[in-house]
């Protein structure tokens, strides 16, 4: 189940220049610019993606012509657009990451928007998943320290696993979960390693991102890194109305289901601020009004959307809870209040 990860610097552009046959190349222009000019100069078509909206996706499918393999070159929204066009094909499929902020390039199904919330569609195992770090330097620090956003969410993904399981929705791995507990502590070991954005950094981000997945193809379900802390996330976004960084907005979603947990919520918000992450609303643009109505609309939000039990459907979310909520970022300073009300 373990995908096929290569890291290293330098590497990318001879890999696809080894490959036999023809490729599309689904990118976006950052990356293109700063990627070796024969990557794109040998695909039979560039396309540069704008959007994970289903229907665009659709159009996109259908307006690449016939190549023997998809090549995904980019952040989180190439990598699930590439996916979606190699699935919908069935031809292989390379990914080459050029941030780390998000676990897009090991996972296997495609996040697509739907009505605004993010649904899973398909699943797909790429050829090869090629990380040239010295491509993914080139990328803003910010995203790349963005990238332990999916790791972290260990913290609060197997707490709210484990009351799934007492609940009865889901049966629970001994076993998967002591070894997502060793990738979460792997984790909280890099902090001063991401702050810097070392190599080191980069590429165990990736190579943890993989074990991760191969964790969650064992056991069948997200459930070891993803709980409450996403369920956040994709109601932060339908609210807002817009996208966000994506390990950003997780951070805040584990610092505040980490509270709501109470568990080791001040572990989670020191390590933010060791690794330099952008994390408090602030940073995210989200005011107090906003964060407010994301969270004590998510009982609501969850219920509609089917998602899987955590705390949220165990907690107190009523407005004077979720003010002491938000209370619990203050050890974390905000900067500036955005506009349209006051940044907790």
């Amino acid at each position: 189940m373990a995908p096929n990860l290569q890291v290293g610097r330098g590497i990318l552009a001879p890999y696809l220049a080894a490959l036999p046959g023809t490729y599309v190349l689904v990118t976006q222009p950052d990356p293109l610019a700063a990627a070796e000019p024969g990557i794109a100069a040998r695909a039979t078509t560039v396309v540069e993606v704008t959007s994970l909206a289903e229907a665009d996706l659709v159009a996109l499918e259908r307006s690449l012509p016939a190549a023997d393999r998809v090549v995904g070159l980019g952040g989180g929204m190439t990598m699930d657009a590439a996916k979606y066009v190699a699935w919908r094909r069935g031809v292989p499929l390379v990914l080459a990451p050029s941030i780390v902020s998000v676990d897009a390039p090991v996972t296997n199904t495609i996040a697509v928007r739907r009505d605004g919330t993010v649904v899973y569609e398909g699943f797909i195992v790429a050829e090869a998943i090629v990380a040239d770090l010295a491509l993914i330097a080139q990328a803003p620090a910010r995203l790349n320290r963005a990238g332990v956003g999916d790791l972290l969410s260990i913290h609060t993904g197997r707490h709210d696993w484990a009351l799934a399981a007492n609940a009865g929705t889901v049966a629970f791995d001994a076993a998967i979960d002591a070894e997502a507990a060793l990738a979460l502590e792997a984790t909280y070991a890099l902090a001063d390693d991401v702050a810097a954005v070392t190599d080191h950094a980069l590429g165990s981000i990736l190579r943890l991102y993989a074990a991760v997945n191969t964790l969650l193809l064992r056991v069948g379900h997200a459930g070891p890194e993803e709980g409450s802390e996403h369920y956040f996330a994709y109601h932060a976004e339908a609210v807002a109305g817009r996208s966000f960084v994506h390990g950003e907005l997780i951070g805040l979603g584990t610092a505040l289901m980490a509270a709501l947990q109470g568990n080791a919520p001040e572990r989670v918000r020191g390590f933010l601020r060791r690794t330099g992450v952008a994390w408090r609303p602030a940073e995210l643009g989200l005011d107090r009004a906003t964060l407010t109505a994301i969270l004590i609309g998510l009982p609501v939000f969850v219920r509609a959307a089917g998602l899987p039990h955590s705390i949220i459907d165990e907690a107190d979310l009523s407005a004077p809870a979720v003010d002491r909520l938000i209370a619990s970022l203050a050890d974390a300073p905000a900067g500036a209040a955005t506009t349209g009300g006051a940044s907790p």
